[in-house]
Protein backbone atom coordinates (compact mmCIF):
# COMPACT_ATOMS: atom_id res chain seq x y z
CA UNK A 1 0.00 0.00 0.00
CA UNK A 2 2.83 1.87 0.79
CA UNK A 3 4.22 1.67 -2.51
CA UNK A 4 1.17 2.34 -4.52
CA UNK A 5 0.44 5.78 -2.51
CA UNK A 6 4.16 6.80 -3.33
CA UNK A 7 3.76 5.57 -7.13
CA UNK A 8 0.24 8.36 -6.94
CA UNK A 9 2.52 11.16 -5.77
CA UNK A 10 4.84 10.70 -8.34
CA UNK A 11 1.65 10.78 -11.03
CA UNK A 12 0.65 14.21 -9.50
CA UNK A 13 4.05 15.72 -9.87
CA UNK A 14 3.89 14.04 -13.31
CA UNK A 15 0.10 16.63 -13.77
CA UNK A 16 1.70 19.29 -12.64
CA UNK A 17 4.48 19.03 -15.43
CA UNK A 18 1.41 17.98 -17.75
CA UNK A 19 0.34 21.64 -17.44
CA UNK A 20 3.73 23.22 -18.73
CA UNK A 21 3.38 20.46 -21.20
CA UNK A 22 -0.15 21.21 -22.83
CA UNK A 23 0.37 24.68 -22.29
CA UNK A 24 3.51 24.26 -24.59
CA UNK A 25 1.80 22.28 -27.16
CA UNK A 26 -0.88 24.85 -26.91
CA UNK A 27 1.41 27.63 -27.96
CA UNK A 28 3.45 26.00 -30.70
CA UNK A 29 1.32 23.13 -32.45
CA UNK A 30 -1.04 24.35 -34.59
CA UNK A 31 -3.34 20.85 -35.12
CA UNK A 32 -3.07 21.22 -31.19
CA UNK A 33 -4.13 24.23 -30.77
CA UNK A 34 -7.25 24.06 -33.34
CA UNK A 35 -8.12 20.75 -31.52
CA UNK A 36 -8.41 22.42 -28.40
CA UNK A 37 -10.06 25.21 -29.56
CA UNK A 38 -12.82 23.41 -31.31
CA UNK A 39 -13.63 21.31 -28.02
CA UNK A 40 -13.24 23.64 -25.32
CA UNK A 41 -15.70 26.18 -27.78
CA UNK A 42 -17.88 22.84 -27.92
CA UNK A 43 -18.18 21.74 -24.45
CA UNK A 44 -18.76 25.50 -23.45
CA UNK A 45 -21.48 25.92 -25.74
CA UNK A 46 -22.93 22.53 -23.79
CA UNK A 47 -25.02 23.01 -20.48
CA UNK A 48 -21.91 20.61 -19.00
CA UNK A 49 -19.72 23.93 -19.41
CA UNK A 50 -21.76 26.30 -17.86
CA UNK A 51 -22.22 23.95 -14.51
CA UNK A 52 -19.06 22.46 -13.85
CA UNK A 53 -17.96 25.32 -11.33
CA UNK A 54 -20.43 22.98 -9.70
CA UNK A 55 -18.27 20.02 -9.43
CA UNK A 56 -15.19 21.58 -6.75
CA UNK A 57 -17.88 22.80 -4.80
CA UNK A 58 -18.78 19.69 -4.36
CA UNK A 59 -15.47 18.12 -4.11
CA UNK A 60 -14.54 20.78 -1.62
CA UNK A 61 -17.88 19.66 0.44
CA UNK A 62 -16.72 16.38 0.63
CA UNK A 63 -12.83 17.35 1.54
CA UNK A 64 -14.15 19.17 4.58
CA UNK A 65 -16.73 16.64 5.40
CA UNK A 66 -13.39 13.93 5.32
CA UNK A 67 -11.20 16.34 7.52
CA UNK A 68 -13.61 16.81 9.99
CA UNK A 69 -13.32 13.27 10.63
CA UNK A 70 -9.57 12.82 10.53
CA UNK A 71 -6.89 15.50 10.54
CA UNK A 72 -3.62 14.31 8.63
CA UNK A 73 -1.52 15.45 6.43
CA UNK A 74 -3.15 14.25 3.44
CA UNK A 75 -6.43 15.56 3.88
CA UNK A 76 -5.18 19.07 4.29
CA UNK A 77 -3.22 18.30 0.91
CA UNK A 78 -6.53 17.10 -0.84
CA UNK A 79 -8.16 20.38 0.27
CA UNK A 80 -5.53 22.38 -1.33
CA UNK A 81 -5.92 20.82 -4.24
CA UNK A 82 -9.94 21.08 -4.31
CA UNK A 83 -9.89 24.69 -3.41
CA UNK A 84 -7.17 25.27 -6.07
CA UNK A 85 -9.80 23.57 -8.43
CA UNK A 86 -12.43 25.65 -7.04
CA UNK A 87 -10.13 29.08 -7.60
CA UNK A 88 -9.28 27.67 -11.08
CA UNK A 89 -13.00 27.50 -11.91
CA UNK A 90 -13.65 30.41 -10.63
CA UNK A 91 -11.19 33.18 -11.58
CA UNK A 92 -10.46 32.19 -15.18
CA UNK A 93 -12.46 31.69 -18.41
CA UNK A 94 -11.89 29.82 -21.67
CA UNK A 95 -11.25 33.56 -22.77
CA UNK A 96 -8.40 34.14 -20.31
CA UNK A 97 -6.95 30.93 -20.11
CA UNK A 98 -7.12 28.54 -23.98
CA UNK A 99 -6.70 25.83 -22.07
CA UNK A 100 -8.66 26.06 -19.21
CA UNK A 101 -10.70 22.70 -19.70
CA UNK A 102 -7.41 20.80 -20.30
CA UNK A 103 -6.21 22.44 -16.72
CA UNK A 104 -9.35 21.75 -14.93
CA UNK A 105 -9.50 17.86 -16.04
CA UNK A 106 -5.55 17.89 -14.84
CA UNK A 107 -6.79 19.32 -11.50
CA UNK A 108 -9.65 16.74 -11.80
CA UNK A 109 -7.03 14.16 -12.23
CA UNK A 110 -4.89 14.80 -9.39
CA UNK A 111 -7.84 15.59 -6.82
CA UNK A 112 -9.01 12.03 -7.64
CA UNK A 113 -5.54 10.85 -7.11
CA UNK A 114 -5.24 12.73 -3.72
CA UNK A 115 -8.38 11.28 -2.62
CA UNK A 116 -7.40 7.78 -3.31
CA UNK A 117 -4.73 8.39 -1.14
CA UNK A 118 -6.46 9.41 1.66
CA UNK A 119 -9.08 6.41 1.31
CA UNK A 120 -5.94 3.83 0.87
CA UNK A 121 -4.17 5.84 4.37
CA UNK A 122 -7.47 5.46 6.27
CA UNK A 123 -8.28 1.51 5.24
Amino acid sequence: MKMLRYFLHLVQLGLIYAVYLVDDLYKNHLGFMRNVSFYSHKVEANTFGSKLYLLPVLLVVITFLLLLKKRSVENVVLLLIGLAFLIWQLAFTLQTAPIYYLVSGILFIGFLLQLIIVLLKRS
